[in-house]
This record gives C-alpha cells, sequence and structure tokens, in this order.
C-alpha cells in the first residue's frame, strides 16, 4: 500500500514539474509586463523546489529540460542590461547568504538535521536562484561545494562513530545547562540587563536544541533540568516585565502631570527660562517609559517648551524695542537739556524707564556740571546740585551704588584723621612746630571732606 501511494505521488510530482516546464515556455510571450513576468517566473522557481520526488528514469530529463527554460527566460531578461545588472547582483548576494547558513548547519551538533537542512539550501541554490557574473561563479560554486563536501563526511561520520558522538553531545548539552544554571543565579534589576540575559539565554537554547535527541536516561535527565530551569527563568522574566509594565503607566502619570502643569504655567504672562528648564530637567529624570509613548510625550513637551522660550524671545524683544524708544528720547532730551529747563528736563528724565545702562544718566550730570561751571559755581556748590540732581534721575541700584561710594570715602577719611591723630601721640611737645601745625591743618582739612560728604550722602538719599 506504501509503495502504491509512493507511485501515485510520483506521478503527482512528475505532473507539477511538467506544468511549470510548460507555464515557463510560455512565459515569454505572455501579454504582460516584464515586472510581472518576472514575479510569475520566481514564483515557478519557487514552486519547483517545494515539489518532492520523481522517478529516477524521468528526473534528469525533467531537470534538464527545467534548467533550459530558465536559462532561455533569463536570457530573454537579461536582453535589458540595467535589469540585468542588478540581478546578477541580487544573485551573488542569494548565494552568499546560502553560504553563511551552510557555514552554520555546518557546527551543528545535530548532524542528521545539519544534512537535512543542506538538501534544502542545495534545492535553492540549483533551482531558484539565478545566474552570477561567470569571474565569480566558480569561486562561489567551489566554496559552497567544501562546504557541502564537510556537511556529507560529518553525516557520514556520526552514523559510523555514534555513541562516541553522543558521549559528547551530552557533554556540551551539560556544559550548557551549567552555563543556563549560572546565567539565573541572580536576576537582573535593569530592563536593559533583562533584554542582555534574555539574548543570551536565546543563544543557549539555541546551541542546546541544535545538539538534537540523544538517546539515553542521562539525556532525559539533562533535558528535565533544562525544561526546569528555563521554567524558572521565565517565571521570573515574566514577573519582572509585569512589574516593568506598572512602571511604565506610573511613569508615563508622571510625564502627563509635567505636561498639564507646564501647559498652565505656559498660559501666564510672566514665563521665567529658568522654570521651563526645571520643567525639562524633571521630565528628563522620568525613566521607564516605552519607546513609543516616551517619543510622543516628549514631542507634546519639546513643543510647549518652544513656544515658552518663543514667547520669552517676543518678550525680551518688545523690551529691547521699548528701551530702544526710551533710549532715543533721552538722547533727545540730552541734546537740549540746560539749566534754565533743568526742573521739567528732570521730570521728563523721571517719566522715561531705565535702560539697563547709566551711561545717559552720567552724561546728564556730565552736562550738568558743565552748565554750572560756566556759571562759575565753585565745586561745593556744583558737588551739592549734582548730588541733588542723581537723587532724581538714579535708578535705586545705581543710587545704592553712589552712597556706598561716599560712605566708602568718608570712612577713608576717618582712618586717615585716627591715624594722624595716633602719630600725633608720639610727637614731642618740643618737636618742630610746623609738623603739629601741618598735621592738625591735615585733620582739619579731612573733617570738612567728611561735612561735604555727609551733606552729599544726605541730599543723593532723599531719592
Amino acid at each position: 500500500m506504501k509503495k502504491n501511494n509512493s507511485n501515485i505521488d510520483h506521478k503527482k510530482n512528475v505532473e507539477s514539474k511538467s506544468l511549470i516546464i510548460e507555464k515557463l515556455k510560455n512565459l515569454i510571450t505572455e501579454d504582460s509586463t516584464i515586472k510581472i513576468k518576472y514575479k510569475i517566473f520566481n514564483q515557478l522557481k519557487k514552486s519547483w523546489t517545494e515539489i518532492g520526488k520523481t522517478p529516477g528514469h524521468l528526473s534528469f530529463g525533467l531537470n534538464n529540460t527545467y534548467r533550459h527554460h530558465i536559462k532561455v527566460f533569463y536570457d530573454f531578461l537579461y536582453l535589458d542590461k540595467d535589469f540585468k545588472k542588478k540581478d546578477l547582483e541580487s544573485n551573488k548576494k542569494l548565494k552568499k547568504e546560502i553560504i553563511e547558513n551552510s557555514k552554520k548547519i555546518e557546527n551543528s551538533a545535530d548532524k542528521l538535521k545539519a544534512y537535512r537542512e543542506l538538501l534544502t539550501l542545495i534545492k535553492k541554490w540549483n533551482y531558484q536562484i539565478g545566474p552570477v557574473e561567470p569571474k565569480i561563479e566558480e569561486s562561489l560554486n567551489n566554496e559552497f561545494d567544501n562546504i557541502i563536501k564537510k556537511i556529507k563526511e560529518s553525516k557520514k561520520d556520526y552514523l559510523k562513530n555514534k555513541e562516541e558522538f553522543d558521549e559528547k553531545n551530552i557533554l556540551k548539552k551539560k556544559e550548557i545547562l551549567e552555563n543556563f544554571k549560572n546565567l539565573t543565579k541572580e536576576y537582573p534589576k535593569e530592563k536593559n540587563e533583562w533584554l542582555k540575559l534574555i539574548n543570551q539565554i536565546k543563544a543557549l537554547k539555541e546551541e542546546f536544541m541544535n545538539i538534537g535527541p540523544i538517546k539515553g536516561n542521562e539525556n532525559n535527565e539533562i533535558w528535565k533540568s533544562f525544561k526546569n530551569i528555563n521554567r524558572d527563568f521565565s517565571k521570573e522574566k515574566n514577573l519582572f516585565f509585569k512589574n516593568l509594565k506598572k512602571d511604565y503607566s506610573d511613569n508615563i502619570n508622571k510625564q502627563l502631570e509635567i505636561l498639564r502643569e507646564l501647559e498652565n504655567y505656559v498660559k501666564t504672562n510672566v514665563i521665567d527660562k529658568k522654570k521651563i528648564l526645571d520643567y525639562r530637567d524633571k521630565f528628563k529624570k522620568i525613566k521607564n517609559v516605552p519607546f513609543k509613548r516616551n517619543r510622543e510625550n516628549w514631542d507634546k513637551f519639546n513643543l510647549l517648551c518652544n513656544q515658552s522660550f518663543g514667547k520669552i524671545e517676543s518678550k525680551r524683544s518688545e523690551i529691547k524695542k521699548e528701551k530702544i524708544e526710551v533710549f532715543n528720547k533721552k538722547r533727545e532730551l540730552l541734546k537740549n537739556l540746560n539749566l534754565n529747563n533743568i526742573d521739567s528736563n528732570i521730570e521728563e528724565w523721571k517719566s522715561l524707564e531705565y535702560t539697563g545702562s547709566i551711561k545717559e544718566e552720567k552724561e546728564f550730570l556730565t552736562i550738568i556740571k558743565k552748565e554750572l561751571e560756566n556759571k562759575n559755581k565753585n565745586s561745593d556748590e556744583i558737588e551739592i546740585e549734582l548730588s541733588k540732581i542723581k537723587s532724581k534721575i538714579l535708578d535705586k541700584d545705581s543710587i545704592n551704588f553712589e552712597k556706598n561710594k561716599i560712605i566708602k570715602k568718608i570712612e577713608d577719611y576717618k582712618k586717615q584723621i585716627s591715624q594722624l591723630e595716633n602719630n600725633l601721640t608720639f610727637v614731642s611737645q618740643k618737636s618742630d612746630t610746623s609738623i603739629f601745625s601741618n598735621v592738625h591743618s591735615n585733620i582739619n582739612s579731612f573733617r570738612k571732606e567728611i561735612e561735604k560728604l555727609e551733606k552729599n550722602l544726605d541730599l543723593i538719599s532723599k531719592s
């Protein structure tokens, strides 16, 4: 019965392959675009590799006929030089991928499985992938043939020395099992460390499974231990990521709360750049948020920040414009400044906002000083008048600066007086009277300066 079923399958396979050959024959003359024809062509090649065995006496003829029509169609396709160049490059890439995959299975501990996978790769190489440039064809074929030879020899060696191979594979499985145990003695606390461990365990599991089944009680015990460790690992992994989801939810809510706070803050009239940067720092410190949601929230947050900075810049430009207007008015006022209209000039000056620079105020005082000098006012009178004007036109910080300067001068004079008086105690009464006279003169002079400075201090303080 089994033989009859096999004959039926072989007959169906011959019919399927014959049908593909017929379709390949007619493909060139079909009324469709090159793109559609090429797509059908690749589907036919794939279908050919998926068909099972055919009777030996028919296989040779079928395969040769198939290859002939494949070549004919490639000749047709390669009339387009650009297409030919791209296809040859694509075929080279596919053949190199097969070589790399065959190298991987060459090192597999399961020699029978490796051989079965090799047969699939050979089928794909022979019947599914098109031609490559002649100059590299031989080297690629030789490389693949050498790997085929090694895998076939490995299979033959395994069947001949099966017990020896099984013993080695048992030791390999034990070693993998030990590595698995060591990696899972302590579980990570951070997501990135978990992802790293998951990849390590995945590699170990693949290596373990690639060794394939080995008959015997010892192998059964190893497999049982492997499943137990893997179960515990999966349990810990699932628990971590379950808790991580909760962290995600909490941290998303924290981000949304900062967003709400920032939205409300941006609506206020007074926006401080430092406050915005503080919000940004708080947002950036929130970790463990899913990438997509984090990006979405960050984009909203960043948009609000940029809007805030835009408002700050707009306000700054507005203030700068106002300062320029004030500056121009002050320049105009300075042009017409004189003692005759000093009171009205001072009032007008006071009505203008402070520009952040004391340069104009200094120029104002310089002009007044020259006016006073031209009216033959003495230095004391000039100083008094200037102190009065300073108290009216200077801003609070500038007045404090002037006051501190005066206080420092008063303290300096007082120190000099104290030093001179102290020196007098060391001078004999019989000493030259001119020395005494000179010292007393200096002391009196310093005291007069202190009186003037105290008067100026009093005047400038009446702002």
